[in-house]
């Protein structure tokens, strides 16, 4: 047998620092589509995942102490860190606010939390399952505290100059604008791509968030395990009236 056979190939392998679990560790990716695949040996984090946890730990210092809450999420990489934490997912049959596996039931475009209830709103490829982000963007700005922020990553795809969207609700029936597309979900289970964003995403997003900046964070920095395709991260902020600069660590030592 050819000893080369034997030796496992990498597309690529590196030492940095990882913000998922904050320490050096080696990075591999054994496929050439990173944006699955470059993880951290120690945490498996994939890049959004890293990049979305450097944008917290540089832009929202402290974030740690605020009320974060996390929408349907696949991971412990922010519950870890969090001492005010809390996480929702929607399940169908369940009443929305009930708890339900540890988790609260909510949908996240008709929520029932209380108007600015959190600091911090964080969610990983979601917009793109849901069929009404318009309402969702509009509902995660009503339960976020003024100067807070809803920080998350969606596919935005660089060939798509009008966001389009790709499945409608009717009456409780799924209607497919295109042919369906599903995304690997948790549990080895599917979800539906509801909608496919392009060029125009950021326009779309300061609309249905009331007319407000959004920040587009774009980064290759394999010293952080942050290389591949699909890797933004946006911020929308919370107006705060009168505040220059709203985002204060020290006003989250509420316990």
């Amino acid at each position: 047998m050819d000893r080369d056979l034997t030796l496992q190939q990498f597309v690529l392998e590196n030492t940095g620092y990882c913000h998922c679990c904050r320490s050096t560790v080696t990075f591999r990716s054994e496929n050439d589509w990173l944006r699955d695949n470059y993880i951290c040996l120690e945490c498996r984090s994939i890049p959004r995942n890293r990049h979305l946890h450097m944008v917290l730990d540089v832009k929202f210092p402290g974030w740690e102490g605020a009320d974060v809450h996390e929408c349907s999420p696949v991971n412990d990489f922010t519950s870890r860190y969090a001492k005010r934490y809390t996480r929702s997912v929607y399940e169908t049959g369940v009443e929305l606010g009930s708890m339900c596996n540890g988790s609260r039931c909510e949908n996240v475009e008709s929520m029932t939390y209380p108007d600015e209830s959190f600091d911090l709103f964080i969610t990983e490829d979601v917009l793109e399952h849901v069929f009404s982000p318009d309402r969702a963007i509009a509902e995660i700005m009503r339960v976020l505290r003024p100067g807070g922020a809803h920080v998350f990553t969606a596919p935005k795809h660089k060939w798509i100059t009008h966001s389009r969207q790709c499945a409608l609700l009717v009456d409780g029936e799924i209607k497919h604008l295109y042919e369906p597309q599903y995304h690997a979900a948790a549990g080895g289970g599917r979800s539906l791509v509801t909608w496919e964003y392009g060029y125009d995403f950021e326009l779309l997003l300061s609309e249905w968030a009331g007319n407000v900046p959004v920040e587009t964070h774009r980064l290759m920095d394999r010293s952080k395990g942050i290389d591949a395709e699909f890797n933004e991260v946006f911020v929308i902020r919370k107006p705060c009236p009168g505040t220059p600069h709203p985002w204060n660590p020290r006003v989250f030592t509420r316990f």
